[in-house]
């Protein structure tokens, strides 16, 4: 029986209190009859979720967890007492993140970053906001440019650190620190991938090829929005290219150059007209 996880079974026995399941693999485990579906009968098959109760005893139930053992999740924080804090992974009880587990103080509502294991003392299923020894860093499966799920975990003065598809590590040198919270999700880029130890540098934009091409359909736009015509090209300087494009002088030169190769403007002497 997977403690935590999903577990194939067959309804064994039906009693007052529910029906009991047979583990394929060995065990049993009861299903309480209000998480029971509709009509369930002896011998059928059914797929289970499987947690401990407040007493130990692992419980089936069909309610899908956000996560289970061994995997990442963000978790909502639902209530703080003496216990530790209890997060909200989906299922009527709650999954406990104890105070030993915790990185800083946290309240309701405060959202988490953690890992889910089972507590080898007590066989519960526990939540742990240390999370570094269990990231994956053999990054080989993962190439510059691609787009990837980050989630907010640490932030610091100098930088932010990512968990990346729920799986890796990766971290953003940036000044606006203040923007960044503990939890929040979104879309990132790979930008660099260390060889030395698989480390991974994180853009909040596209990177090689994907960001030249948003970047060339960028330039067309404003060139839309402007009768045609932009009063820009090699005479300015990097500040205004930076200002108006957010592109180095050096990234604009480049890609009007390839919008120019394949015929869509023209670049004058007093800047760059669309076709």
């Amino acid at each position: 029986m997977l403690i935590g996880r999903f577990n194939d079974t067959h309804v064994q026995d039906e009693l007052p209190q529910g029906f009991y399941l047979e583990v394929v693999g060995g065990g049993r485990v009861l299903l309480p009859g209000s998480k029971a579906p509709k009509d369930l009968c002896i011998g059928q098959e059914l797929r289970v979720f499987v947690y401990v109760d407040n007493e130990g005893r692992p419980i089936a139930t069909t309610q899908k967890p956000l996560a289970s053992v061994n995997q990442f999740a963000v978790l909502e924080v639902k209530e703080v007492n003496d216990f530790g804090a209890f997060l909200d992974w989906g299922l009527d009880k709650d999954l406990m993140l104890p105070f030993k587990q915790q990185l800083g103080e946290i309240q309701a509502g405060d959202k988490c970053v953690v890992y889910i294991l089972e507590d080898e003392r007590s066989g519960r299923i526990v939540a742990t906001e240390k999370i570094r020894s269990f990231i994956d860093h053999d990054t080989s499966k993962v190439e510059v440019g691609q787009k990837v799920t980050i989630a907010v975990y640490e932030v610091t003065e100098e930088y932010v650190d990512f968990l990346v598809d729920y799986r890796y590590t990766g971290r953003l040198y940036t000044q606006d620190v203040e923007s960044f919270h503990i939890g929040d999700i979104g879309d990132g880029f790979i930008q660099n991938i260390r060889e030395e130890d698989g480390k991974l540098a994180i853009s909040l934009s596209p990177v090689g090829y994907d960001a030249i091409m948003d970047s060339a359909d960028s330039i067309l736009q404003k060139l839309e929005e402007a009768n045609g015509f932009l009063p820009y090209g090699d005479f300015s300087s990097p500040e205004e290219i930076k200002a108006t494009f957010g592109l180095s002088k050096k990234a604009f030169k480049k890609i009007i150059g390839s919008l120019f190769r394949d015929k869509k403007i023209y670049i004058t002497d007093d800047g760059i007209e669309k076709v």
